[in-house]
């Protein structure tokens, strides 16, 4: 009983001391109260759980509590990103085709278009646009010059633009 009490007491006397600053360096990063609040929140919770196995010298204690506080704002960011590219790539979607039928008619119309080209056109197309290798890289994956893989790119591109223009 006698530790959790002073674990308490050293929790709070460093929750006093901290939270201002800590809080002032994630607002300032995140630009909104509420979140910067919460990272500072979720700071000290892990400071909580894990109090016992810091060094007690006050120089590691905060900056244990940076470290964390930090590795929460990095989280959250990538979080944020994950959610608004999630937003968007719906918004494309559904700004791009609005029913069912123009999905599948487009699916169909792309898969008649990769049948429509050379083997060796459709499959240099698939590694740029598909798998996102570089013309470079594609030409050492296929021993040719990067000229002839441009080559092989411009016209699955001209061939794809014929023959979807209806749906853009």
């Amino acid at each position: 009983m006698k530790s959790s009490g002073i674990k308490k007491k050293k929790f709070s006397e460093l929750f006093d001391k901290y939270y201002k600053r800590l809080f002032n360096y994630s607002f300032k990063v995140v630009k909104q109260k509420d979140i910067a609040e919460e990272l500072v929140q979720e700071t000290f919770i892990k400071l909580w759980e894990n109090i016992e196995k810091i060094n007690k010298d006050e120089r590691s204690i905060e900056s244990y509590l940076i470290k964390v506080l930090k590795n929460k704002i990095i989280d959250n960011y990538r979080k944020d990103q994950t959610k608004e590219k999630h937003i968007n790539l719906y918004k494309l979607n559904t700004e791009f085709v609005t029913d069912i039928d123009s999905k599948w008619d487009l699916q169909k119309e792309i898969d008649n278009t990769y049948a429509s080209l050379q083997p060796k056109t459709a499959e240099i197309f698939k590694l740029s646009r598909d798998k996102g290798l570089t013309y470079q890289e594609i030409a050492s994956l296929k021993n040719m010059s990067v000229k002839t893989v441009e080559s092989h790119i411009s016209k699955a591109l001209r061939v794809f633009r014929n023959k979807l223009q209806d749906y853009f």
